[in-house]
């Protein structure tokens, strides 16, 4: 079968509700670390805390340095219902609604091209809106409707026109001020929260972290903030998120250190996580999944050190979508200059600055990957477009890895165990 038909129900599998993490392991690195090991060869069962044995000089880590923001917002009705909304991204610094009809016909799906887009921010038809939100019970909520944190009185959500099947545009006010950046974030911390994906139980989670830590779980605040302390990598710099890039959730500062003692060089990039990675696939086939854009920024010294590295080793599929999204614009670069003397070159070796824009790269069955060698990555959901990128990654092995996952009691999504994958596509 083509890539581009590829039927969802080749990625269907059966994941028990008792194998869903509620909890994250304590301490990160505590982690179980599911080692492929290639082709007809068994997998290892090792630890986070156990990654600086398993790299060495040459390899080059890369994580996603992006921060969560408190963006899932409680809010009522000024008639007392209750309603929440999901902040995704300033409306302002997003490409306009006609980005994907700009995409190259049956190319960028499958991750052969992406267009060439700037770093700087693209004003939106809706830019005075503020921004593009999830709205819940959206349907009950009519353009105009005035939303209130119960939380936080100074903070309300003017909820606006639809801008697809799932996003409306809302205004975030706080007091009078209107939230218009990502910088911003800050002045939603008691009003908001982490946004935590909807199979974990935020009040399991919230309580065993605040046991942990030794917080009364009783105190709503207080408990909030240490689970949001605890749904953001330790290395988190840039607001902006909707969402954690939960590989990274693993990785502590005593692991990053040694992975440096080791020879093991650390790099960064920046993609701010939203719909394009969490978003359900409910087409049949892959090629109909709608899939949203997301910012990314890899800078010029990663993208040397990737040139230089022997092996590259990306935190997260968020980090390869990242990578592999700057490889793409530089070659659609090189192309537009008729650059032929490097056109074999390895793609990061021909950047001169940092390479950032907007993508919607959808890595599947039949892609290439231009930058990334290994990934460290968790175990997803069935019937997702990550797991659609394992496929792409490591061919149809990611099955056998999942069932010895599952039969050995591997703790599975945002919160579980990791798997460290070698890439080898399908044949």
């Amino acid at each position: 079968m083509s890539a581009s038909r590829l039927r969802m129900e080749e990625f269907d599998y059966e994941l028990p509700p008792s194998s869903i993490a509620h909890v994250p392991a304590e301490p990160r690195d505590a982690a179980r670390l599911l080692v492929d090991c290639g082709p007809d060869r068994p997998a290892e069962h090792r630890c986070v805390s156990d990654l600086p044995s398993l790299l060495g000089p040459g390899d080059l880590l890369v994580v996603n340095e992006t921060r969560v923001m408190p963006a899932r917002l409680p809010l009522r009705k000024r008639t007392g219902g209750a309603a929440e909304v999901l902040l995704l991204a300033p409306l302002a610094s997003r490409p306009s609604d006609s980005y994907a009809e700009r995409l190259p016909s049956g190319r960028a799906g499958t991750g052969d091209a992406v267009p060439d887009m700037s770093c700087a921010a693209t004003e939106s038809e809706h830019s005075e809106a503020g921004w593009a939100a999830l709205v819940r019970p959206s349907r009950r909520i009519a353009n105009g409707t005035v939303l209130v944190s119960e939380r936080d009185p100074s903070v309300r959500v003017v909820v606006g026109e639809r801008l697809d099947r799932q996003r409306r545009a809302v205004q975030v006010l706080v007091g009078e001020t209107p939230l218009a950046d990502v910088s911003q974030a800050p002045l939603l911390e008691r009003a908001g929260e982490a946004p935590l994906p909807p199979y974990i139980d935020p009040h399991t989670a919230r309580g065993a972290i605040a046991q942990r830590l030794g917080v009364d779980a009783a105190d709503s605040d207080a408990a909030r903030a240490a689970l949001a302390d605890r749904y953001q990598t330790v290395y988190a710099r840039s607001d902006g998120s909707a969402a954690a890039p939960t590989a990274g959730l693993h990785l502590t500062d005593r692991v990053l250190d040694a992975l440096r003692s080791n020879g093991v060089g650390i790099a960064t990039v920046d993609l701010t996580v939203g719909l394009a990675t969490f978003a359900p696939v409910t087409a049949e086939h892959a090629d109909e999944h709608e899939m949203h854009t997301e910012h990314y920024r890899v800078p010029a010294q990663t993208l040397a050190a990737c040139a230089a590295a022997e092996r590259v080793v990306a935190v997260g599929t968020t980090t390869v979508r990242a990578l592999e999204a700057a490889a793409r614009q530089l070659q659609v670069r090189r192309q537009a200059a008729g650059d032929a003397g490097t056109a074999d070159a390895p793609a990061a070796q021909t950047s001169t600055g940092d390479v950032c824009g907007w993508t919607e790269l959808f890595l599947r069955r039949g892609a290439g990957f231009l930058l990334v060698d290994a990934m460290l990555t968790n175990f997803h959901l069935p019937r997702s477009s990550l797991l659609l990128l394992i496929d792409a990654f490591i061919g149809p092995r990611w099955r056998d890895l999942y069932e010895t996952a599952l039969a050995d009691g591997y703790r599975f999504l945002s919160f579980g165990d990791a798997m460290l994958l070698r890439r080898t596509p399908h044949s």
